[in-house]
């Protein structure tokens, strides 16, 4: 297969795809030999130093269309967290250029496979070898949580592992602490934090949970929490960290039982843990040599990571690897006959490693140097669900059945750049031309009749418009709309969800909140003790837009709430309410009673 010139072809390690019509064959100093990975707002390429002849993982922000100011100063701002970031064990970044016409950032090629694909296809890891590569995550947090930064975004997929150790990448959800926000981040579900999850500052102690999370995983092989967990129980069991823990080695469960605490003040330090990770290897019979503890399906899949590394490096000819046992890409033509792709992963978890071909569009290609395509789900003849489609549901409701995979794959959009907070849902272009008309004749202050439902997207490939005084049956009303870019009031969660396409005219982003119905019942959080319950945006987000029939029974956790009032917040809610959910940003005040 040809890149760029340069010839690739079987062999085993980062899969690379050749460049395709579009792609530049330069960016700054370096000349580009592949793509590592593609997502709907960015690329990652592999590309050689012209000056020296290294390699480096190119990322690149939107790809196509225009970039706005909001992307260039998201762009630039992770630039800026990276190159604070450097240490022995992170990516470094060699260069960028946050203003250049099409903003880009090279980092330092690591030639290694994530802790994710090693535990799908080499099984999970215990004793010493779990014990030294968490030490080499340790190690990496010390080092930033000493500069004040707060990675957000720990887990398996984040730890690429060398015979030498691991390496911590991915700073586009990172920030400083002194830029911390209350918006859940929108890395993997199963790995945040609790108070990420209630929509809560993250501090240092959320990348100890993270961690402890990502430790569990690499001991058992799943996340910490009941498998097979359709989307809302997950986030409940996420914030409250009601965690399954079936099947932890004894030797790890007092560490990472500490490191999976609700409350932050209880879990160790980074540092602490560094400390009694290092006394205990320090115990351990000394490693033949670097990697020594692992088993030996682990060294074999990493060594083949390096020999690919070391033969690019040596040889611009060198092969590089068709793994059809993770992913088989298909190509087929749009109507405009341009090449259109689709990745067919193999295995039930996304991977994240340089190339690995299988990181969600819902996370986008935000990592430092890493990233991967896939597919967008087709919102083409998207059907409403039914009341089969869950049977805690009756009567004909709407309701939101989902996997932790597909809402991380199309609800949530997290763009290159990787610091858009709020609730996106992203549409891939088709290439059609009355498509990208209906998006560009959509008005701030109109209201649209189309609705969301969770398991397939908006309803209509376009926005259907209706005049909001006399329309009955359009639950969502657009508060503002970005050409060329994102909205950014869009982006703090409070209640609103954001629509966005992106084809060969550019960008079009809408900004869409709820309009509640007196008398309507919607999904909610099952009340607690207190008067009344405060919501955090993730929950009222995804939760409160599902229309459900008032007499249905609701799944475990959750509760049929009706509305009583949406009103402005000085009103206040009243005695019958027992929810409330605050638009802190518009001055609403949803109030609901349980039915």
């Amino acid at each position: 297969m040809t890149a760029g010139g340069e010839t690739f072809g079987a062999g085993r390690g980062a899969r690379i795809q050749p460049l395709e019509e579009g792609d530049p064959t330069d960016l700054g100093t370096y000349t580009l030999l592949g793509r590592l990975a593609a997502g709907g707002m960015g690329r990652i390429y592999l590309a050689r130093s012209r000056g020296d002849g290294s390699l480096a993982a190119v990322k690149t922000l939107l790809a196509e269309g225009y970039i706005g100011d909001v992307d260039r100063r998201r762009f630039a701002r992770e630039v800026k967290i990276a190159r604070r970031a450097e240490g022995v064990r992170t990516a470094r970044v060699l260069d960028a250029d946050p203003e250049a016409e099409r903003p880009w950032m090279a980092t330092e090629y690591v030639p290694a496979p994530s802790v994710s694909e090693l535990v799908r296809r080499a099984g999970p890891l215990t004793g010493t070898a779990a014990r030294w590569v968490t030490r080499g995550a340790l190690e990496a947090l010390v080092e930033l949580h000493r500069q004040d930064i707060v990675h957000r975004d720990v887990k398996p997929q984040n730890l690429l592992l060398e015979l030498s150790g691991p390496r911590l990448i991915d700073f586009g959800i990172s920030h400083a602490a002194d830029l911390t926000r209350t918006q859940l981040t929108l890395g993997t579900l199963a790995f945040t934090s609790p108070e990420q999850a209630r929509g809560e500052p993250s501090t240092a102690a959320s990348d100890v949970y993270s961690l402890g999370a990502t430790l569990f995983h690499l001991a058992v092989g799943r996340s910490p929490y009941p498998p097979d967990t359709e989307m809302l129980l997950l986030l409940t069991y996420v914030a409250e960290a009601d965690t399954d823990l079936a099947g932890l080695p004894d030797e790890l469960g007092p560490v990472v039982r500490a490191c999976l605490a609700l409350s932050p003040e209880d879990r160790p330090s980074a540092e602490e843990l560094l400390e009694r990770f290092a006394f205990e290897l320090a115990e351990m019979p000394t490693a033949p040599d670097a990697g020594g503890w692992l088993p030996t399906p682990w060294t074999r899949l990493i060594e083949g990571y390096a020999r690919q590394g070391r033969a690019l490096t040596a040889d611009p000819r060198a092969e590089a690897p068709e793994d059809e046992e993770r992913t088989r890409v298909l190509r087929e033509k749009t109507q405009d006959g341009t090449a259109a792709t689709q990745v067919l992963r193999e295995a039930p978890e996304t991977e994240t490693a340089h190339g690995d071909p299988a990181r969600t569009e819902a996370e986008g290609p935000s990592r430092t140097g890493v990233a991967a395509e896939a597919e967008a789900p087709s919102r083409t003849n998207a059907a409403t669900p039914t009341p089969a489609d869950h049977p805690g549901i009756s009567g004909g409701a709407r309701v939101l059945v989902r996997s932790v995979q597909a809402v991380m794959a199309s609800l949530l959009l997290l763009l290159a750049g990787g610091a858009a907070y709020g609730y996106y849902w992203y549409s891939q272009a088709d290439n059609s031309d009355a498509t990208d008309r209906a998006f560009d004749a959509v008005a701030t202050g109109d209201c649209v009749t189309t609705d969301l439902d969770f398991e397939h997207g908006w309803t209509d490939e376009a926005p259907r418009t209706a005049d909001c005084r006399t329309a009955t049956n359009a639950p969502w009303r657009v508060i503002a709309r970005e050409k060329g870019g994102l909205v950014e009031r869009c982006m703090g969660g409070d209640g609103a969800m954001a629509w966005t396409r992106q084809s060969g005219a550019g960008m079009v982003s809408l900004c869409l909140e709820r309009r509640f119905t007196n008398g309507e019942c919607v999904l909610g959080p099952e009340p607690t003790d207190n008067a009344v319950l405060q919501v955090m945006p993730i929950i009222g987000d995804t939760v409160f837009a599902t229309t459900v029939d008032c007499s249905g029974t609701p799944p475990r956790g959750r509760a049929v709430l009706r509305v009583v009032t949406s009103a402005q917040v000085e009103r206040g809610c009243p005695e019958e309410a027992v929810v409330q959910y605050r638009f802190t940003e518009r001055g609403r005040l949803l109030c609901l009673a349980l039915v």
